[in-house]
């Protein structure tokens, strides 16, 4: 009686070779527990590792490229160079993923100076009976420079340089053929720059046609130009914007 007491109040459960209880499973998924938290504490150690080489790696190679003043091949450009040196389109462009263009160079004060020129308007005219001619009195409509100088009926130049020379005259006049000659007088000489010939209605309520001529010439400081038109007593308009003479030093 005693002996079958005792081998009921005995434990139940699984028993291994030697009777008692497993506990193997359990204590495996421990270890492995433990040695994927090793492995992964080393791996970190390991990636930290690489970045930091890598890291100073680049380090040199900035500071190598700030010592030698940037790339050897002309034409590369980094994204680091100094970007106030270049304007707001170009760094535009490098967002953009475009090729940065360098900033055009500032105009010098030689590029800035203005341009000569002089623009004429008729006044008054003379009529010379003895030479079949008559002369305009030109006075500026618009001035810019010292380069020419209006004197009454000729023009006078004060800089040496190229200039384009237009002249118009608009007629009213029953002659078969009217028309102006630019001339220039200076150096011991006289000679005609240009001249324009038109040809005039006989009706004299149709009798208006204008004249005009330009051209490209080097003038030298001295040199006096004049507009004559061969005829005496020519009939042409004083409007402005119809008889003018201008000057523009190229």
């Amino acid at each position: 009686m005693p002996a079958s007491s005792s081998f009921l109040l005995a434990p139940k459960g699984p028993q291994g070779d030697m009777g008692g209880p497993v506990r193997e499973p359990a204590l495996s998924v421990a270890l492995w527990l433990s040695w994927g938290a090793a492995l992964g504490a080393v791996a970190c150690a390991m990636a930290l590792l690489v970045q930091q080489t890598e890291l100073q790696s680049l380090r040199k190679e900035v500071s190598r490229l700030q010592r030698s003043g940037g790339p050897s091949q002309k034409g590369h450009e980094y994204p680091w160079q100094s970007f106030w040196e270049q304007s707001p389109d170009a760094l535009e462009a490098w967002v953009n993923g475009e090729r940065p263009r360098r900033r055009r160079a500032l105009p010098t004060q030689k590029q800035k100076k203005k341009r000569s020129l002089l623009h004429l308007v008729p006044i008054n005219i003379t009529s010379k009976e003895d030479s079949d001619v008559t002369e305009v009195m030109w006075q500026p409509a618009l001035r810019r420079g010292r380069g020419l100088e209006a004197q009454g009926y000729v023009v006078r130049v004060w800089d040496t340089g190229v200039y384009l020379l237009y002249s118009q005259v608009l007629f009213h006049d029953v002659t078969f053929t009217m028309g102006q000659v630019v001339s220039r007088e200076g150096q011991g000489r006289q000679e005609t720059l240009f001249r324009c010939v038109c040809s005039m209605p006989s009706d004299p309520d149709r009798a208006y046609n204008s004249c005009y001529s330009a051209g490209v010439f080097h003038l030298h400081q001295g040199d006096i130009l004049s507009v004559v038109i061969p005829r005496a007593r020519a009939k042409f308009s004083l409007s402005p914007h119809g008889t003018f003479l201008g000057f523009v030093k190229l």
